[in-house]
């Protein structure tokens, strides 16, 4: 076969488009894991693929375009896993946090990810678009609803809210955890508060009064009346 002649599931054409798909991305990780995400051009595309270049634009876009649906690709699987947190057992603020936590930890599953996210800013466009319209059917509609519902009570606007969201998941993307816990942690310490997704519980202000009345008393027997 002719290098320029394209694989029989991968020509234009009628046939089994999943397969094809398929096809035509493993061959762009091939082209990925030779140049890496920020220097692969559609000629490395073709090269790989066998795709002639007018059939790869109409069938995929331009680089941006076919960059973002690779990693989309690449990274189904955790999408639908997502899926399935955002509407499994637990309280809302568990879901949330083990989907916050599940796509952090995504670079760490994927090592080519890790290395793309940590090699070059001239990429991170894509890999952020990517990353949002994954959200699109995973923490979006969750956070939405817990707007509705009063269940977030983070004063930000809906869309304020999403956007630092997302900045939250792809800038802790790009940190290396030890371990999942550690990661837990993270998001329990600094992404989870904002949110707002749990009232304060009776016994924590009750100890709160305690410990200001305590306090109080202290500074009246000093002389100092508290304020």
């Amino acid at each position: 076969m002719s290098a320029l002649q394209p694989p029989d599931s991968i020509v234009d054409g009628p046939g089994d488009r999943a397969s094809r798909d398929r096809d035509f991305f493993d061959a762009v990780q091939r082209a990925v894991d030779e140049k890496g995400l920020d220097r692969v051009s559609q000629d490395d595309m073709i090269r790989y693929s066998g795709i002639p270049r007018t059939t790869l634009y109409r069938r995929y876009g331009n680089r941006d375009a076919i960059l973002t649906a690779f990693v989309l690709d690449r990274t189904a699987a955790d999408l639908a896993a997502c899926k399935r947190l955002a509407t499994g057992e637990g309280s809302l603020s568990d879901r949330f946090e083990n989907i916050l936590v599940f796509a952090i930890m995504a670079a760490h599953r994927h090592g080519w990810l890790q290395r793309e996210l940590n090699a070059s800013n001239s990429i991170l466009d894509v890999l952020a678009n990517a990353f949002e319209l994954s959200s699109e059917q995973t923490l979006v509609p969750i956070l939405a609803q817990a707007k509705e519902s009063g269940a977030c009570r983070c004063p930000a606007p809906l869309d304020e809210l999403r956007r630092w969201l997302m900045d939250q998941i792809f800038n802790l993307s790009r940190q290396h955890y030890a371990s999942e816990e550690e990661a837990r942690r993270v998001v329990r310490t600094y992404v989870l508060p904002v949110l707002a997704l749990e009232p304060v519980s009776t016994a924590a202000v009750d100890k709160i009064d305690f410990i200001y009345r305590h306090i109080k008393g202290l500074c009246s027997k000093n002389g100092d009346p508290a304020r």
